[in-house]
């Protein structure tokens, strides 16, 4: 993830892992990053853990991108902009 350099989109580049998790919350519904790391928890208990996240992949390393993201961007930036 890069650094900030203001307040836009290019701020935060989620990596491939979080990426995929972007793509499956806006699959389960999710529009904003906020939404997108509320529904962490249900993919944290769903069987779709081991397609999203790979083998390499881990939650709580995509957890603290999201929140990383959040501070950047901001809650309500829209996951479409960032996948």
């Amino acid at each position: 993830m890069s650094g900030p350099t203001g307040a836009t989109g290019e701020d935060f580049e989620p990596s491939s892992t979080t990426r995929d998790v972007l793509a499956w919350a806006h699959a389960a519904g999710a529009a904003t990053l906020a939404e997108a790391l509320d529904l962490l928890d249900l993919l944290a208990v769903s069987n779709d853990v081991p397609e999203v996240l790979g083998e390499s992949g881990d939650l709580d390393q995509v957890r603290d991108e999201l929140e990383d993201g959040i501070e950047l961007v901001g809650g309500d930036r829209d996951i479409l902009d960032l996948r």
